[in-house]
């Protein structure tokens, strides 16, 4: 048996898991546990957890996977450092470097780290982005596919096309910083006053408004230009780029001047100014990933599309590549960001670098904890909690939101990925006119325009959504319209341009979801229902019973379901 342990780590979202055999057993966050969103810090309570849900000790570990290599960081000789070494532990670099003198600065896929050692696990570090390729194509299960990843940054990269073949990957071309698309959503992103490489899905909200904003395309269209050669390029006056996107500014006073704004300033109701450089935002980001996905066709030929890094969290695009490009399959895993790097370098390392046989995988996001009812009881009792044992969770689930009771559901294992998928969910009546705003204001505490999904049994999805029947959006990856006749009837989980971010639900990826879907559809027809993360604005989604607790009686949450067990304030 071959054991791994991915480690996503000092990058966005810190996260491990355990692979055994080429199978992810367990994958947890970091911020679950240490209640920090978003933490970029060691994921050494994620790694313990790892650890004592597959019964083992690191002494066990055959190998550790890290998504990033830092070798890649050596691209030219580092004389202050290497030159004149102050710390003996330096060694781990400057020896390398000053040896890479006598040679080209070529380097491979990985970094190996190998002690000496019985009882130490060799490491190996990852290229980010082979690290980005290998969590969507691994668990894509397609035997052959087209690979686009994007984010900010890798190491240097920020684009790479590739092609995965068997249990290989290829990449054929890649783009390095500054021109990226990444950073140039995270700079429009700053200057409309929301924190960048963070909060662009909130700026992709912003642009579902309909407004007209060709004056700001044409002005942003100036910031760039897509290359025949399939690459992007960013004038660099209008950006001031920089390693970290939180140290200063990404934007320049020519992007400022460019676009007329005097005062860069967050809005929890955004003017229509920065709605439109929202909306122009979209426009031109679409532009730009339309034109690497049409040169990534054009070099590998190939009508199966897998998509991984930071910008596919945006849905709004994702919705539209089957219509924009020619590709005719589209798979986008539950954990395209870096936090999903800890699933990606660890399938990388097996089956790219120790050459293990392919096969089709379970590419379920139910990978973290579960909790039974004896935890859940002990929570109860620690705060001296009155509660009512249920028989039928689902019924009592889908009749509180039939009555217009805001319903926070806890049960089975937690969801790996930066969504709530049923496990860890707020549930609502999605027919509701005023539950969006309800939610937004008294539970989630968050901007008023933000849209809600809907989640919805699989085999009814097509009759509600624009979608066709063989497609599967298990994710909630992708937006597409809401058909115009229950637009008005579905107002909680429409957004301003009549789209929706859908989950299909079967049977078979959550079967107790299903069921309470099921029992709603009896209650009103409408098999669906609004789903959000259970969490408060600023706080990662809950992990245990005592962090379903406290956010229940911290927000105007009306009914709690845990487990077998329901809570009523």
């Amino acid at each position: 048996m071959t054991t791994i342990l991915g480690l996503n780590s000092g990058e966005y979202n810190s996260s491990a898991c355990i692979l055994k055999n080429g199978k992810v057993i367990f994958s947890v966050q970091e911020e679950r546990l240490n209640r920090e969103k978003f933490t970029k810090k060691f994921p050494i309570k994620s790694i313990e957890e790892c650890l004592k849900f597959s019964n083992l000790k690191i002494n066990q570990i055959d190998y550790v996977s890290i998504g990033w290599n830092p070798s890649l960081h050596m691209n030219r000789f580092n004389p202050l450092l290497s030159g004149q070494r102050i710390f003996r532990e330096h060694n781990l670099y400057t020896i390398s470097d000053n040896l890479f003198n006598l040679t080209n600065r070529e380097f491979g896929d990985f970094t190996l780290v190998k002690h000496d050692n019985k009882n130490f696990p060799q490491i190996y570090h990852i290229n980010h982005h082979l690290a980005h390729a290998g969590n969507s194509f691994y668990l894509s299960n397609f035997n052959k596919a087209a690979i686009l990843t994007c984010d900010f940054r890798g190491e240097n990269q920020c684009t790479t096309w590739g092609l995965g073949t068997g249990n290989k990957i290829k990449i054929l071309k890649s783009q390095n910083l500054p021109n990226s698309l990444g950073m140039f959503y995270a700079t429009f992103t700053s200057i409309l006053g929301y924190k960048p490489d963070s909060d662009e899905w909130k700026v992709m909200a912003m642009s579902a408004y309909k407004v007209k904003c060709n004056n700001y395309i044409s002005k942003i269209k100036k910031t760039y230009k897509l290359k025949k050669s399939g690459e992007l390029e960013l004038n660099l006056k209008y950006f001031s780029y920089s390693d970290n996107a939180s140290s200063h500014n990404l934007y320049s006073k020519e992007l400022l001047k460019l676009l007329k704004i005097s005062n860069v300033s967050y809005k929890s109701n955004p003017d229509i100014e920065q709605i439109k450089i929202a909306k122009a935002l979209q426009y031109c980001a679409e532009e730009i990933a339309v034109h690497f996905l049409n040169h990534l066709y054009k070099i590998t030929n190939c009508k199966n599309l897998v998509l991984s890094g930071g910008f596919f969290m945006n849905s709004v695009f994702n919705g539209k590549i089957e219509k924009k490009t020619k590709f005719k399959k589209v798979f986008i895993s539950h954990s395209p960001t870096d936090t999903g790097n800890s699933i990606g370098s660890a399938l990388f390392l097996y089956y790219h670098i120790l050459n293990k046989k392919k096969f089709v995988l379970d590419n379920s996001p139910y990978l973290s904890g579960k909790f039974n009812n004896e935890e859940i009881l002990k929570a109860f009792k620690k705060r001296n909690i009155k509660y009512k044992k249920i028989k039928n969770f689902a019924k009592e689930v889908a009749k509180n939101c039939f009555e217009g009771n805001i319903v926070a559901f806890f049960r089975n294992r937690l969801e790996f990925g930066d969504r709530a998928l049923g496990c860890r969910s707020i549930l609502a009546d999605p027919r509701s006119e005023k539950m969006k705003s309800k939610i937004n204001q008294s539970i989630k505490y968050r901007e008023s325009y933000r849209p809600f999904a809907p989640a919805i049994i699989d085999d009814k999805k097509n009759i509600y959504f624009d979608i066709s029947k063989n497609d599967r959006i298990n994710y909630m990856e992708k937006v597409v319209k809401v058909k115009k006749k229950f637009q008005k009837k579905l107002q909680a989980i429409t957004h301003f341009d009549g789209s929706a971010r859908v989950q299909t639900v079967s049977k078979k990826n959550n079967f107790d979801f299903y069921q309470i879907l099921k029992e709603f559809e009896k209650y009103t027809s409408y098999p669906i229902l609004l789903n959000t993360s259970f969490n408060i604005n600023g706080e990662p989604i809950v992990y245990s019973p005592d962090d379903a607790l406290n956010t229940f009686y911290n927000s105007k949450l009306d009914i709690l379901v845990i487990g077998d067990y329901l809570v009523k304030k």
